[in-house]
C-alpha cells in the first residue's frame, strides 16, 4: 500500500470521526446492519470531552482491520458470529451470487466442483451425485444446511439427493468449510460443512421472474421476491425444473452377466443393455422467509421425482424404477442483543422427510438362482415375468430446538455457549414386492409386507448436545479459537469433538493459520435399521466414523489485484462404515466398522481481481488418500483443478470461460480393471443485461469441447457410468 494510499485512510477514519462527533450519531450507524461494533464504544458524555477517545479508537480500529486483509469479507459459519474470512478458524471458500450467476451454473452441485478438494461423482444405482471432499467419497461425510438450517436426511445420513438440483436464482453466497466441523455442527460435519445464504428482502425489493430452456428437453422457471412492508420483510422463491435428463449408454450391465451364467440352462437373456440409461427429473421448491423486529420465520418445500440412473442397487437397466421424495421444514427463531455484550438465538424446528422408493432392481422376464439348501450350488431358477419389484416408503419426523448464547467477556473475546436437542421419528413405514422376501418365490402381483417384513424398523432417535467456543483476539495480529461439542445418542452414545485455531497476521496482508479439529459421522437409519432384508443386514452396534485433522493455511495478498492461498490438510480416519460379506453367508452382507484410513494434500488457489467484472481464478489440489493397508482409495483423482476467467469486456455483455481438470481416478482393490483416465471439461457462459430496462438474457455450453468421460461404476457395468457431451442451457429473467 502506498503512502498516499495510508494517508488517504487515515483522513477518511478521521473524518468519519469528526462527522461522528459533529452529527452526535451512534457508532451502529456508520457500520454495516449486524456489525458488532461495542469494542469501538469510549467513554461519552453530553459535551463531547470525551469524543478525541473515540475517533483515535475508531480509526486505531480500521488500521487494526486492514492488517487482516480480506477483511470486507466476513462469515459466520466457521464461529457461528461473523467473522473475517482471514481470521476465521477453518479453510473456508465463498462464493458469491455474482460469481455464481457468470458460471452460468444452474443447480448448487454444480457450483462445488469449482472448489479446492471437491469433486462431484455419479452414482449409478439412485441417479444422485456423491461428492469426493479431500480425498474420500461419500455424500454422508458433508454437512449441507440451509441458512443455518441442517437439511441432512437421517435416513441416509445425506442431503445430496434432495439438494443436488437445488436452484441457484435465490442464491446470495455459499459459504464452506474444507474440514472438519463438528465442533459447532455436531453430525455429518466431517469433511466439510456447507450453508447455502438466500437472499433477503433488500436483496431483491421487488420481483424477479426467469425461465429457461436446455438439452435433454430441459425446462426451468424461477420466480424469487422480496419486499419490505413496514417492519415485516418478505422474501421467498418458486421454482420448477423438468428434464428426460441424459441418456447415455450402457453397453453391458448386472443383467448381462445373469443372462450370460444361465444360458447354459436354456434361460433367454433379458438384459435391456445396450441400453440407455435413465436421469429425467421433475422438481418443485417453494421457499419463504418472514422478518419481523427479533423474530423469523423460514419454510422450505421440496417435491422431487427422480428416475434412478441404472434402475437401482442391482446396476441394471430397467424402465419402470422411480423415487419420490418430499422434504418439508418450518423453523421459527428469535435474535436479541442486549447491552452490546450479550445474544441469544433461540429457534424451534421441524422437519419432515417422506421417501417412495419403487424399484424394479431387475428387468421384466429375469431369472434368479437360487441356492436353497447353502451346500453352494444353484438347486432353483425363478423367473420374475413383470420384473423384480420391491417399494418402500418410509418418513422421518425431526422435532428439535436450540438455544446459543454469544458474550463478549472483554474486548475481542467472545464465548459461544449452545444447547440442542433433536428428536427424530422413524415411522409410517411400508413395504411391497413381487416376491417374498423370506423365500424369493414369485408372486403374480406386488404384495404388502408391511406387518410381516418391514424393510426397516420404526426407531426413535434422541440427541442431546451442548458446544462451547471462545474466541479471543490475543493481539491485533494473534486470533485463537477453542471449542468443543459433545453429542449424546439414544441409540449408540455419544461423541465429543474437540478444535483449536490459531491465525495469525504475521505481516502486512498475510495471515497464517494452524488448525486441528475433531469429527465425526453418526451412523445413519439404513445402516443401524435394515432388517428383513436376506441380501443387507443393518448393524445397531455400529460406533461412529471419526476424523482427526491437522491444518495449515497461509494467505497473501501480493497486491490490490493478485491474492493467493496455500493450506496443507492431514485427515486420520477411524471406524469407516462399509458393509462386508458373512462368512456363514457369501449372499448376505453386514454394515461394519472396518478398517481406517489416512489421506494428506495440499490445497493452492489464487484470484486476479483485475477491474470490476474482470477477474482470473485457479486452484489445484494435490492429495494421496491410503486405506490402513496404505492403497490408494478409489474412486478419487491424486490431481485436481480448476482455472477460469471472467471478462466484462462491454456495458451490456460478460463472458466467463472456465475448466475443470481431473487427474487418473483408481479402482477398488478388487477391480481389475485399469484407472479411469484423466479428463479435462471446458465450460463457456455469455450474460447480456440491461439492453431492455432489468432485462438479462444468459447462455452456457457445458463440456464445450464434447469430451468422452465416464464415472467410475461397478464390476457389473465394465465400460463405467457415461456422462454428458456437449449441452447447452439459456434464459432469460426480468426484475420488475
Amino acid at each position: 500500500m502506498t503512502k498516499w494510499t495510508k494517508s488517504g485512510l487515515f483522513l477518511l477514519f478521521l473524518y468519519l470521526g469528526i462527522l461522528q462527533k459533529s452529527f452526535n450519531l451512534g457508532s451502529s450507524e456508520i457500520f454495516a446492519e449486524d456489525t458488532d461494533t461495542s469494542h469501538l464504544t469510549g467513554t461519552s458524555s453530553r459535551n463531547g470531552e470525551n469524543q478525541p477517545y473515540r475517533t483515535s479508537t475508531i480509526t486505531e480500529e480500521f488500521l487494526t482491520e486492514a492488517i487482516w486483509f480480506g477483511s470486507v469479507e466476513e462469515v459466520t459459519i466457521a464461529t457461528r458470529h461473523e467473522t473475517k474470512i482471514s481470521k476465521a478458524p477453518g479453510i473456508v471458500t465463498v462464493i458469491t451470487a455474482e460469481e455464481i450467476k457468470n458460471l452460468g451454473y444452474r443447480t448448487f452441485v454444480e457450483i462445488l466442483r469449482t472448489i479446492p478438494g471437491f469433486e462431484i461423482l455419479k452414482d449409478g444405482s439412485n441417479g444422485v451425485v456423491i461428492p469426493a471432499v479431500r480425498g474420500i467419497t461419500s455424500s454422508n461425510k458433508v454437512r449441507l444446511m440451509l441458512n443455518g438450517h441442517f437439511v441432512n436426511s437421517p435416513f441416509t445420513g445425506s442431503a445430496f439427493g434432495r439438494f443436488d438440483d437445488f436452484p441457484v436464482e435465490n442464491i446470495k453466497k455459499i459459504e464452506i468449510i474444507r474440514g472438519p466441523g463438528s465442533a459447532m455442527y455436531g453430525e455429518n460435519a466431517f469433511t466439510a460443512v456447507i450453508n447455502i445464504i438466500t437472499k433477503d428482502a433488500k436483496d431483491i425489493d421487488g420481483v424477479k421472474v426467469s425461465s429457461g430452456y436446455g438439452s435433454f428437453e430441459t425446462y426451468e422457471e424461477n420466480v424469487v421476491f422480496g419486499k419490505t412492508y413496514g417492519k415485516v420483510d418478505v422474501s421467498g422463491m418458486l421454482h420448477y425444473r423438468q428434464t428426460s435428463g441424459f441418456d447415455g449408454i450402457v453397453e453391458s450391465d448386472r443383467q448381462t452377466i445373469l443372462d450370460n451364467t444361465l444360458s447354459s440352462f436354456g434361460v433367454p437373456a433379458v438384459s435391456q443393455a445396450p441400453g440407455r440409461v435413465h436421469d429425467g427429473r421433475q422438481e418443485y421448491d417453494m421457499n419463504l422467509k418472514l422478518t419481523y423486529k427479533e423474530f423469523y420465520f423460514e419454510g422450505l418445500y421440496i417435491n422431487k421425482n427422480v428416475s434412478p440412473f441404472t434402475g437401482g442397487p442391482q446396476y441394471a437397466l430397467t424402465d419402470e424404477s422411480q423415487i419420490g421424495d418430499n422434504y418439508v421444514f418450518g423453523e421459527v427463531g428469535y435474535k436479541k442483543k442486549y447491552e452490546e455484550k450479550f445474544t441469544i438465538k433461540p429457534r424451534l424446528y421441524y422437519d419432515q422427510f417422506d421417501l417412495d422408493n419403487y424399484i424394479e432392481s431387475l428387468p421384466e422376464g429375469t431369472t434368479v438362482p437360487f441356492d436353497t439348501d447353502g451346500d453352494g450350488n444353484y438347486d432353483t431358477l425363478n423367473t420374475y415375468p413383470d420384473g423384480f419389484i420391491g417399494n418402500g416408503k418410509v418418513t422421518q419426523k425431526i422435532v428439535g430446538t436450540e438455544i446459543p448464547f454469544d458474550y463478549e467477556l472483554f474486548d475481542g473475546n467472545i464465548i459461544t455457549l449452545g444447547f440442542e436437542y433433536r428428536l427424530i421419528n422413524q415411522t409410517n413405514i411400508e413395504f411391497s414386492s413381487n416376491f417374498h422376501p423370506a423365500t424369493y418365490e414369485v408372486l403374480d402381483s406386488v404384495r404388502g409386507f408391511s406387518d410381516t417384513y418391514p424393510f426397516l424398523k420404526e426407531t426413535t432417535r434422541r440427541i442431546w448436545s451442548v458446544y462451547l467456543q471462545d474466541t479471543w483476539d490475543i493481539t491485533d495480529t494473534v486470533n485463537l479459537t477453542l471449542g468443543a461439542r459433545h453429542d449424546q445418542y439414544s441409540d449408540f452414545g455419544g461423541a465429543t469433538s474437540p478444535r483449536t485455531g490459531l491465525t495469525w497476521a504475521f505481516m502486512k496482508d498475510a495471515s497464517l493459520k494452524l488448525l486441528y479439529g475433531e469429527a465425526f459421522r453418526a451412523p445413519n437409519f439404513v445402516e443401524m435399521f435394515t432388517t428383513n432384508q436376506p441380501a443387507i443386514q443393518g448393524n445397531e452396534d455400529l460406533d461412529p466414523e471419526t476424523i482427526r485433522t491437522y491444518e495449515i493455511g497461509l494467505s497473501y495478498k501480493f497486491n490490490k489485484y493478485v491474492t493467493s492461498g496455500i493450506n496443507y490438510f492431514n485427515n486420520d480416519i477411524k471406524d469407516l462404515i462399509i458393509r462386508r460379506t458373512l462368512e456363514s453367508n457369501q449372499n448376505t452382507s453386514r454394515y461394519e466398522n472396518f478398517g481406517d484410513a489416512n489421506i494428506q494434500g495440499v490445497e493452492m488457489e489464487t484470484k486476479v481481481d483485475i477491474a470490476k467484472g474482470n477477474y482470473v481464478f485457479m486452484n489445484y489440489t494435490f492429495q494421496d488418500p491410503k486405506d490402513d493397508d496404505g492403497d490408494d482409495l478409489p474412486f478419487v483423482a491424486r490431481h485436481k483443478g480448476n482455472l477460469g476467467v471472467n471478462v466484462h469486456y462491454w456495458k451490456y455483455v460478460s463472458t466467463n470461460l472456465s475448466t475443470f481438470v481431473s487427474g487418473k481416478r483408481s479402482r477398488e482393490d478388487t477391480d481389475t480393471r485399469d484407472d479411469l483416465p484423466a479428463y479435462a471439461l471446458l465450460n463457456l457462459s455469455v450474460i447480456g443485461k440491461e439492453f431492455f430496462k432489468t432485462m438479462e438474457v444468459y447462455g452456457t455450453v457445458y463440456n464445450l469441447l464434447d469430451k468422452d468421460y465416464s464415472d467410475p461404476g461397478p464390476v457389473s457395468i465394465p465400460e463405467d457410468l457415461p456422462r454428458p457431451g456437449r449441452t447447452f442451457f439459456i434464459g432469460l429473467s426480468y426484475q420488475f
